[in-house]
């Protein structure tokens, strides 16, 4: 996921430049604004394909548990450059590419609801303040 964030940044500091450039060139500049703009889109898509089939092709005939989050509520409860890092983020999309291609590798994809999710126990489904439970949840959970 590194990769994603270093290719959605690198792409934003390169239209960043095209802006300055934009403003004072008129169309060319808008045009080659669009331009990057669909690199970006298409360079993050691909991003996402190759690591949900390489999520897929590691976990197949798994059920993959979601959680719906909401980006907006997130803006409310930060400062400024956290919200610039969660406006980059794009987990709907992967969740979108991951619920129409695990079908095809046999597995399931859940919606789940993100409240409480890190304060249950993933044996048996208790809710706890404190969390005392310790150790990879994959592993605990088995």
């Amino acid at each position: 996921m590194k990769e994603l964030y270093s290719l959605k940044f690198g792409m934003e500091l390169k239209r960043g430049r095209i802006k300055s450039f934009a403003s004072k060139h008129g169309r060319k500049g808008e045009l080659l604004m669009r331009k990057y703009s669909h690199r970006e889109r298409d360079r993050v898509l691909n991003y996402v394909h190759k690591f949900v089939n390489k999520l897929l092709e590691m976990y197949p005939l798994t059920t993959f548990a979601i959680e719906k989050l909401n980006k907006q509520k997130m803006f409310q409860d930060a400062n400024d450059k956290l919200c610039k890092k969660i406006s980059r983020t794009v987990w709907r999309s992967i969740h979108r590419v991951l619920k129409y291609k695990a079908p095809l590798y046999g597995s399931l994809v859940k919606e789940v609801n993100p409240h409480l999710t890190s304060k249950s126990c993933p044996r048996c489904g208790r809710i706890s303040r404190k969390v005392g439970l310790s150790g990879v949840r994959g592993v605990v959970s088995l």
